[in-house]
C-alpha cells in the first residue's frame, strides 16, 4: 500500500469520526429548544440573542431548516416580549418583531402545513399593527395579514395549544368594538390548557403551551370588569409550579395581582 493510499485512508476515517462526533441538526435543535425556553422564562435577552445566532446557520438544512427558522423567530419574538417588560426602546422592539416575523414566514414557506409558524407570524403582525396605529393604512394591512395567517393556522390545527394561545390573545387585547372579549379569551385559554401536554425533551418541535395558558388565564382574570384575584393567584402559582424560574410571572404578574388587593 502506497503512502498516499495510507494518508487518504487516515483522512477518510478522521473525517468520518468528526462527522459522527458533530451533533446532527435535529440534536442541535433539541438542545436549542430547551435552552431557548429556559432563557425565555428567565427573561434573559442576551442568551436569547446568542442562541438565535447559534442556530441561524441551520436554516439551510434541507429537512429541518423550517424548524431552525421557527426557533430563531421564537428567540426574536421572546426578546421583544421580555424586552417590552424591561422598557426596551421602541425602535429595538420593532426591529426584533420584524426579524421574528421574517423568520416565521420563512418557516411556513419551507413547510406549508406548519401551523405553529402561521400562528406566530399572525401574533406578531397584530402587534406590529398596534405599533403603527398612527398610520391607518399600514395598521389595516398588518391586521388583515394577521387575520389571514391565523385563519390558516386554525384550519390546519384548530386544537394546537399555541394556535389557541394566539387566538386567545386576539380576544384579550382587541377593543370590544373590534370583537374583543375577556370572557371569550378565558374560554380559549381554558381550551389551550386542556389541549396542552408536557414538554417533549427529545423533540425539536414546539410543544410549549400549558404554563403559557395558566399565565394568560391569570392575566385575563385581572382584566375582567370585576377581577377574580383568587383565580388569578391560583393560575399564576400553577404556572410557577411548572416553571419556577419564570421571571415575568414571579416578579411582574404576581406583584400586579397582589397590588390589586390593596
Amino acid at each position: 500500500m502506497s503512502v498516499k493510499t495510507v494518508i487518504a485512508a487516515v483522512l477518510f476515517f478522521v473525517a468520518a469520526y468528526l462527522a459522527a462526533a458533530e451533533p446532527s441538526a435535529k440534536n442541535k435543535l433539541i438542545t436549542a429548544k430547551a435552552n431557548l425556553m429556559d432563557a425565555d422564562y428567565r427573561g434573559d435577552l442576551a442568551r436569547l440573542a446568542s442562541l438565535r445566532a447559534e442556530i441561524k446557520p441551520l436554516s439551510d438544512d434541507a429537512s429541518l431548516g423550517y424548524l431552525a427558522d421557527y426557533w430563531t423567530g421564537f428567540a426574536s419574538w421572546r426578546i421583544a416580549i421580555n424586552g417590552s417588560n424591561a422598557q426596551t426602546p421602541i425602535d429595538e422592539l420593532k426591529a426584533n418583531l420584524e426579524t421574528a416575523v421574517a423568520d416565521f414566514e420563512s418557516s411556513f414557506h419551507k413547510k406549508e402545513d406548519f401551523a405553529d409558524a402561521y400562528a406566530s407570524a399572525a401574533s406578531i403582525h397584530g402587534w406590529i399593527a398596534y405599533l403603527h396605529r398612527d398610520d391607518a393604512a399600514l395598521m389595516k394591512s398588518h391586521i388583515e395579514t394577521s387575520q389571514r395567517l391565523l385563519a390558516k393556522a386554525e384550519a390546519l390545527e384548530p386544537s394546537n395549544p399555541r394556535v389557541l394561545w394566539v387566538r386567545g390573545g386576539v380576544f384579550l387585547f382587541a377593543p370590544p368594538a373590534m370583537g374583543g372579549s375577556v370572557e371569550r379569551a378565558i374560554e380559549i385559554y381554558q381550551k389551550q390548557l386542556e389541549a396542552s401536554g408536557p414538554l417533549t425533551a427529545r423533540s425539536p418541535l414546539p410543544d410549549w403551551g400549558k404554563p403559557e395558558a395558566l399565565m394568560s388565564l391569570a392575566f385575563a382574570q385581572i382584566m375582567k370588569s370585576t377581577p377574580d384575584l383568587n383565580a388569578a393567584t391560583d393560575d399564576a402559582r400553577a404556572a410557577l409550579k411548572l416553571q419556577p424560574q419564570w421571571h415575568y410571572v414571579r416578579d411582574i404578574l404576581m406583584p400586579q395581582i397582589e397590588a390589586k388587593r390593596k
